[in-house]
């Protein structure tokens, strides 16, 4: 018999665990990092229920509007390269996508990267780079010496709200509103890139959440003057992932842990936090904690049963627990694929499931569902 050499499709993939008496149930929306640009929804039972098709691979990741239309974060494979690095996480490209994967609207921007969502008022909040002047550039510290972008260049972080005709109304640059000396780089990352945005979304009160994976740090910023709100910052997160507000205003967030300061053994873990003190609400971690463990990508979401939905996003395992820590649901994306040539990881060629996100939704959310689907299933 041949054996399957790649290591984590050996393991098994597909639907591995679930109790459906602890189970919130639902549907879970997925995107596969190397997808050529197909988005799936999957029921309880792993089994494929739709399939969205792009023709653009994902920026990172799709997630359902309020209308049941699909918000598409795609890759413009034609935008400007900035740094080697740059091909992998850039996006571009931002979509309303139909059941049947038309293209409702559309807009792009060219030094959008990681990630991008659908403010209430319907407006877009992205993530953007732009490159600093050099006394800013001069300012940022940490990260690896020599490892600034072409020409010494630095891009920094800027966020901006876009309207879907592409119109800037609101912009927020990471320099002018936060000391670098309080920021640094991780001295493992690289400095063409400061402070590495890849979480952007709107909180209750109107204020945003943004995340900086390479600075381990996540503020709220005042959308009214810029100021910074709260930070939580490297003596709790560790290059985290998705974080955002929950009803009550506390914080869930996926702490990816690979350059924790408190270890020599990284692992992963899930937090809630309060974020005016950064104190933990609740946490979920394994036993051991390295069973457990992304080293990049990743998110988490807090379901109405209190259970929680984990996307173990490096491994594309996908998983769901009690608030004691449980697993009661458990699915490995079942989706290999090798990135394509030109997009900076050569080094990372083989073929891998790993998702930026997942989502998990419940079935009334997708009423075009019931009573025949208009579109293709997977």
């Amino acid at each position: 018999m041949t054996v399957d050499q790649n290591t984590l499709r050996r393991r098994g993939t597909g639907l591995i665990a679930h109790d459906p008496e602890r189970s919130h149930g639902g549907l879970t929306l997925y995107t596969p990092i190397t997808s050529a640009g197909e988005i799936h929804l999957v029921d309880i039972e792993g089994r494929s229920v739709h399939t969205w098709n792009s023709p653009h691979p994902p920026g990172r990741q799709a997630q359902l509007l309020p209308n049941g239309n699909l918000f598409y974060a795609a890759k413009d494979t034609d935008s400007p390269t900035l740094f080697p690095i740059w091909d992998v996480y850039h996006g571009g490209i931002f979509q309303e996508l139909a059941p049947d994967s038309t293209v409702i609207r559309e807009v792009r921007h060219p030094f959008h990267h990681h990630d991008a969502s659908v403010l209430r008022n319907g407006n877009l909040i992205v993530t953007v780079v732009e490159p600093l002047d050099p006394a800013d550039a001069a300012r940022i510290r940490g990260g690896i010496p020599g490892s600034e972008a072409p020409g010494g260049v630095i891009y920094g972080d800027v966020v901006y709200e876009l309207t879907w005709d592409g119109e800037e109304v609101w912009r927020w640059a990471a320099i002018e509103h936060l000391d670098p000396a309080e920021f640094p780089l991780n001295p493992h990352f690289g400095r063409e890139h400061w402070p590495m945005a890849n979480t952007v979304n709107e909180r209750a009160d109107g204020s945003i959440v943004v995340g900086f994976r390479s600075a381990s740090s996540t503020v709220a910023v005042d959308r009214a003057d810029g100021s910074v709100l709260w930070h939580i910052g490297p003596d709790v997160l560790a290059q985290q992932h998705h974080p955002h507000e929950l009803p009550g205003g506390n914080i869930l967030v996926f702490d990816n842990g690979t350059y924790r300061d408190t270890t020599s053994v990284p692992y992963s873990r899930v937090l809630e936090l309060d974020p005016r003190t950064g104190r933990q609400v609740w946490s979920y971690q394994d036993n051991p904690p390295q069973n457990f463990y992304s080293p990049y990508m990743s998110s988490a979401q807090r379901l109405p049963n209190g259970n929680t939905f984990i996307a173990e996003g490096s491994f594309g395992r996908l998983f769901e627990v009690t608030p004691d820590g449980d697993v009661v649901w458990e699915f490995v994306v079942p989706q290999f694929r090798s990135f394509g040539e030109g997009v900076g990881l050569e080094s990372s060629a083989g073929a891998q499931n790993s998702v930026f996100r997942a989502y998990r939704y419940s079935a009334d959310q997708f009423p075009w569902l019931t009573g025949g689907n208009p579109a293709q299933h997977g």
